[in-house]
């Protein structure tokens, strides 16, 4: 009687172990749907979690231009245009936000024709959190024959795009002060019309 008795209490023991593993599965199943959800989630909407510094002041070469302090309200950098010729804007990009990012593209908002056209840059680059590195950019002067001697081409953003954990993003960086092409320094354009818009040059 006392073997049987026995072997029911065990019985009766692994019986109830068993059945409190299960919330215990269950739980930890539900942990790991919620954690594999937020990872998904935040990969999804990595790209709005790109931060970069703004006010970014390109360094150029001392003959480039000049630098016009009482032009706009932090100043303005003054290009002399030189046909056909290059500079080489040297740009550094902060990243003020928690993920490491891939800039693959930088471009300057402005004119359809613009005077400066982008030739080449060291790109892409790669920013650490919170890191910072710097693109050299080299530009073309060019598209003078369509801007007259009133007319001006400025730039106060820079357009950046790259990756951020394998998704695209965008973003808009502003200068710390404009750069500026006034039509009135151009002195050197071959095929000038002063008709800005003109496809075709005329005889």
């Amino acid at each position: 009687m006392s073997l049987l008795v026995r072997h029911e209490h065990e019985a009766s023991y692994d019986l109830s172990s068993t059945a409190g593993d299960v919330p215990s599965r269950r739980r930890r199943g539900l942990w790991a749907l919620v954690v594999v959800t937020g990872l998904v989630v935040g990969w999804a909407f990595s790209p709005a979690l790109v931060r970069l510094d703004p006010g970014v002041a390109p360094q150029l070469p001392v003959d480039a231009g000049l630098m016009v302090s009482e032009y706009g309200a932090e100043g303005t950098y003054a290009l002399h245009y030189r046909h056909h010729e290059t500079v080489t804007l040297t740009v550094p990009l902060r990243n003020t936000g928690p993920l490491p990012l891939s800039v693959d593209d930088i471009r300057l908002e402005g004119q359809p024709r613009p005077l400066l056209v982008p030739v080449g840059a060291g790109l892409p680059v790669r920013l650490e959190p919170w890191g910072t590195a710097e693109v050299t950019w080299t530009m073309r002067f060019d598209n003078c024959r369509y801007y007259h001697e009133r007319s001006a081409d400025m730039w106060e953003r820079i357009l950046v795009a790259g990756s951020v954990l394998g998704r695209g993003f965008e973003s808009e960086v502003t200068l710390a002060h404009p750069l500026v092409v006034h039509g009135q320094v151009i002195n050197n354009c071959p095929d000038r019309t002063l008709t800005r818009g003109d496809d075709v040059r005329r005889p």
